[in-house]
């Protein structure tokens, strides 16, 4: 539901190819709830078990961005609300995360370029911001990583 970089569907599309995921295209003309409610109904249709939403990403101190994922996240009513964070922001990933914990009910953190120099600082700050558990730590930009 990423409508602000074009290439961000296309990237989307391609990853999901590479992994065999199936992908709901979209366009950047649409609204992010349109998309995703559109999704869902597609899952729903061939009895998919989990559907990933990604979202643009955002500063915490955009207010109409925030407002967006507030209102896609009362519109799809998720089971599961995760903050991804790039672990190389370090320190800055604290204030983030604060600001997302915040405003939606997170249910755990996805760690991104855990193998990079910054790792631990952002990992044990996230954790200690939001309370909330890490459930996913990314190495590397490739699936296989």
């Amino acid at each position: 539901a990423d409508v602000y970089r074009p290439a961000a569907i296309k990237q989307l599309e391609t990853l999901a190819g590479e992994v065999g995921a199936l992908f709901v295209t979209s366009s950047t003309e649409e609204n992010p709830v349109d998309i995703a409610n559109r999704a869902i109904g597609e899952a729903r249709k061939l009895h998919a078990d989990v559907v990933i939403i990604d979202t643009a990403g955002r500063l915490a101190i955009d207010e109409d961005m925030m407002n967006e994922i507030k209102a896609l996240h009362s519109a799809i009513k998720p089971v599961e609300t995760l903050f991804v964070v790039d672990s190389m922001t370090g320190q800055d990933a604290a204030n983030t995360a604060k600001a997302f914990n915040d405003a939606l009910p997170l249910t755990g953190v996805v760690l991104t370029k855990a193998d990079g120099d910054a790792r631990g600082g952002a990992a044990l700050s996230v954790r200690h911001i939001t309370g909330k558990p890490i459930k996913f730590i990314g190495m590397g930009e490739k699936t296989d990583a």
